[in-house]
């Protein structure tokens, strides 16, 4: 039978991530190419003591449907996190828990985007939320960065433009792919063009809590007067990602659209973790916590980068991440993305190319994680991929 799938379907094509994993396995692969937090990460002990007391506790509301799209006893124990951080939850917003925060980024989409609206996302970005954006038929405009942020010239235009956008989607802090921070100055910037053309602000926040170093930069959300913050956060990166918890945090009258969404495709999200996570934020010291995670993420991303400095071509562009998990390095116009890739695969090395999360401007760069691979695996890929960018500068 010649199956029939939808337009929608066919604009899409196999995963990058996915492919350079299939083409670089073998028994000594090393992976740089997922997003996964590290697994000394996940507070394994306290996980396991919680589900047994909640399993105890309350075993027939955890094996039942969900009454509610939410636990209340976990909006209650993430707005106490949030705040505690800064002023995220606000009077007139509610919280909303999804499946991880991409749940969140498509019903984003489809809540306020109807057939062929335009949305502004980073160039390059994360491109799970490219493809979630582009399954609801959104047309896409990409706004490169600078050091600071997102190119407030080319904003404008792309605000101006006919039709008019209508979300602004954006990670500000550790931005993935390149792990770059929005400065305070270009987020309000950003925020006040917002204002001025009736753009709504996705504001993406998996990496925030992972700083290791500098100082923390107040969300959007946090000076947030207007109400056209959608703050969007998981808990993932800090807890685990198998738990599959985020939350929205924005004005009630949207969460209250959010909602009937999310109950005409999901539900609720899984009342086993919905309680576990309640009892780890009610009792775990999370300050203590997240700076555990942190010290672990910063010597990873010491040792990688202090091993770049020491094997990469001089000409090859990289900085020290102040936080996030990622490396991003800019190769030298000479050598061609795909070249290096190709190369890199050879080796039994998986990196994840930066046009992967290009929108409309080409990238030389690549993306680097550095917390899913050991101490030794990260300096033996390395020094390998360094030895890489001599062949090609020299051919």
């Amino acid at each position: 039978m010649n199956y029939q799938y939808s337009k929608r379907f066919n604009q899409f094509t196999p995963s990058m991530i996915r492919q350079v994993l299939v083409d670089a396995a073998g028994p000594d692969m090393i992976n740089f190419s997922p997003g996964f937090p590290d697994r000394e990460s996940f507070a394994v002990e306290e996980i396991q003591k919680l589900s047994q007391e909640v399993l105890n506790d309350s075993i027939y509301e955890i094996l039942q449907y969900a009454p509610k799209p939410a636990y209340t006893g976990l909006q209650k124990a993430i707005k106490t996190f949030f705040n505690s951080l800064e002023p995220v939850v606000k009077e007139s917003d509610d919280i909303m828990i999804t499946s991880g925060s991409g749940e969140g980024l498509e019903m984003a989409a489809k809540v306020f985007l109807d057939e062929g609206d335009y949305m502004v996302v980073e160039d390059p970005s994360f491109i799970g939320a490219l493809n979630g954006f582009k399954s609801n038929n959104a047309k896409l405009i990409g706004v490169p960065m600078d050091d600071e942020g997102l190119d407030l010239e080319l904003l404008e235009q792309a605000f101006q433009r006919k039709p008019q956008p209508k979300l602004l989607y954006t990670i500000p802090t550790f931005q993935n792919p390149t792990c770059l921070t929005t400065t305070l100055e270009r987020r309000k910037a950003i925020y006040e063009l917002c204002k001025k053309y009736h753009v709504l602000i996705l504001e993406d926040n998996p990496y925030g809590t992972l700083r290791f170093k500098g100082t923390s930069v107040p969300g959007y959300k946090s000076f947030d007067d207007a109400r056209i913050v959608i703050y969007l956060a998981s808990l993932s990166k800090i807890i685990s990602p198998g738990i599959r918890l985020g939350a929205i945090v924005a004005d009630k009258d949207i969460t209250d659209h959010f909602a009937i969404m999310k109950g005409a495709s999901g539900g609720a999200a899984t009342n086993w973790s919905q309680y576990v996570i309640t009892r780890f934020l009610n009792t775990v010291d999370m300050k203590q916590h997240i700076k555990r995670v942190s010290e672990i993420y910063q010597r990873k991303s010491t040792l990688m980068v202090e091993t770049m400095k020491k094997t990469f071509h001089p000409d090859v562009q990289f900085k020290a991440p102040d936080g996030g998990m990622f490396v991003w390095f800019t190769l030298p116009d000479k050598i061609k993305p795909e070249s290096f890739l190709q190369a890199a695969v050879a080796k039994h090395i998986a990196i994840v190319p930066g046009y992967c999360f290009a929108t409309n401007y080409p990238s030389q760069g690549f993306r680097l994680s550095f917390t899913s691979e050991s101490p030794e695996q990260i300096v033996k890929g390395i020094t390998m991929l360094g030895e890489l960018t001599y062949e090609l500068m020299n051919q």
